[in-house]
């Protein structure tokens, strides 16, 4: 019957091994930056370009570049009118809907509490805010430009009166800074480390740096802020990466990963580590081709499927290498379709789905939520849809190795039939094979959204359905055992299943 179709596609499982990773050196073009430690980037998506403001080179910088990512040659801006003194280690990200930079902090003669933006179309900084109403000057902290709540939110840092373990807030809505630091755990006082924004699960991933006259330098503890509740949890896992500071992290939103390159913890590290925060797991990413020296003190930003890391010190010195961390191939989701049927449309919780493509991965997460994988290649998944998706509206694909997520609407159901009907007896059913009027057959379904029940017509005519609920010894798939009408004609007959009101057909062979 049906369940030997159904153990063998449910025991198709393979275990693919990652995907490799490939870093490429980018041509610097005609003029370019200095070396220089902790000079920020980000990656502007619109203009297809990076840009650079400051850091430390022989002193104090605050000069603002821009990297043509599409003719690979770098070009140094003169904004008009005022600008930010020179400085490093202060935060700069991207407010991608206002088209601008936003930049907070720093240090060079002293510390700076100063939030700046730069506006990428006139071409010219303003300062917003009051520096007395928000965190106190601090360098060497963290931060991210979270896009759902329009607000920048920087966490700890240090000045030479000590380190903190505060968290902040400028909301763009109300011009003002808000203290979000919870009473209870945060992370331990600290500094020279990064926070990655987790669009999906709408948290701040905060890692190592130093906590030097309060705990260990370097750390390797590795915490998620939520950003609606306003509370920190620690993500424990091993193996992990030995601690660290001065690293460069970015968040990989079209593989759902916080990448981690270099540092300095036991000497100067040149390893590269990815974290997957649907399974809270670490592991070091497989690499293909060399990699950049060893270095800490680089800058990171992420964009279109591509990290970037720029400048840090070497062995050598500093260096103003510009570096990309993407999938050894181009790869892409190009059709997500209902395993049994074939067909396109919204996703149903816990149903079975098809996922085509090329250099796909072998890992896939739906709104954060990782999805059991029944079969895993380079051109294809089969995948249980999460049940936790239940209610949601869309849902954000994340398959390991796309360069971009896929988002698709998610239904209560939309039944698919497996192509194939069995006779009571076990057999195939097939016009060479055709059931009587009254025998029973089994049909086997998927996208019913945990339904039990349906309705089922044969040749125009109700069915009895004798049983519609889960397939023992399966996932996501609806088992139907159905009996043929009495008056049903011979020959192929229409079959209309019916789940929730989502309606699927197929055919079964009659004999008279």
């Amino acid at each position: 019957m049906m369940k030997h179709f159904v153990t063998i596609f449910l025991a198709a499982v393979s275990i693919a091994t990652a995907q490799p990773l490939q870093y490429t050196l980018l041509p610097t073009g005609s003029t370019a930056p200095a070396g220089r430690t902790d000079g920020t980037i980000v990656h502007d998506p619109m203009g297809k370009q990076l840009f650079l403001f400051g850091g430390s080179a022989a002193g104090a910088r605050n000069d603002l570049w821009v990297y043509s990512l599409e003719r690979k040659e770098w070009r140094e801006l003169q904004p008009s009118g005022a600008k930010p003194v020179p400085r490093w280690g202060h935060v700069l990200v991207l407010d991608e809907t206002r088209r601008r930079l936003v930049m907070f902090g720093g240090q060079a003669s002293g510390f700076f509490n100063d939030l700046w933006t730069y506006d990428i179309v006139r071409g010219n900084w303003a300062q917003i805010g009051q520096p007395g109403d928000g965190p106190s000057r601090r360098y060497g902290h963290s931060g991210i430009f979270d896009a759902a709540r329009d607000r920048v939110v920087i966490s700890h840092g240090f000045t030479d009166a000590g380190r903190f373990d505060d968290t902040w807030a400028y909301e763009f809505g109300t011009g003002r800074w808000r203290d979000l630091s919870p009473r209870t755990t945060r992370p331990l006082r600290r500094c020279l480390h990064h926070a990655v924004y987790d669009s999906v699960r709408g948290q701040m991933l905060l890692y190592g740096g130093c906590a030097s006259g309060f705990g260990p330098c370097p750390l390797g503890d590795l915490w998620a802020f939520d950003l609606v509740r306003g509370e920190w949890t620690e993500q424990v896992a091993t193996p992990a990466p030995t601690p660290r500071q001065y690293y460069g992290r970015t968040f990989d939103t079209g593989r759902d990963r916080m990448i981690l390159f270099g540092g300095s913890g036991r000497g100067t590290l040149s390893d590269t580590w990815e974290f997957n925060p649907g399974t809270r797991q670490w592991r070091e990413a497989v690499l293909e081709g060399p990699a950049p020296s060893a270095r800490f003190r680089h800058e990171s930003a992420y964009g279109e499927g591509i990290t970037y890391f720029f400048g840090g010190s070497t062995d050598q010195g500093l260096t103003n290498e510009l570096w990309q961390l993407g999938p050894r191939q181009a790869a892409m989701v190009s059709a997500v379709v209902n395993a049994f049927d074939g067909s396109s449309g919204a996703v149903v919780p816990g149903g079975l789905v098809s996922i085509y493509g090329s250099g796909l991965g072998n890992a896939v997460s739906w709104n954060g939520l990782v999805s059991p994988i029944l079969f895993a290649s380079a051109g294809q998944i089969n995948a249980q849809v999460p049940e936790g998706l239940a209610g949601a509206a869309e849902a954000r694909l994340v398959v390991e190795g796309a360069t971009a997520a896929t988002t698709l609407p998610v239904a209560a159901a939309r039944v698919g039939l497996f192509p194939r009907v069995w006779n009571q007896d076990g057999g195939v059913n097939a016009p060479a094979l055709p059931a009587r009027p009254g025998e029973i057959v089994v049909l086997y379904a998927t996208g019913h959204g945990g339904a039990t029940g349906a309705e089922v017509t044969v040749g125009g005519r109700p069915a009895e359905v004798l049983y519609a609920d889960a397939a023992p010894g399966t996932m996501g798939v609806m088992q139907l055992n159905v009996r043929i009408p009495a008056e049903t004609a011979a020959g192929e007959a229409v079959l209309v299943v019916q789940v929730r009101g989502s309606l699927a057909t197929g055919t079964v062979a009659v004999r008279p």
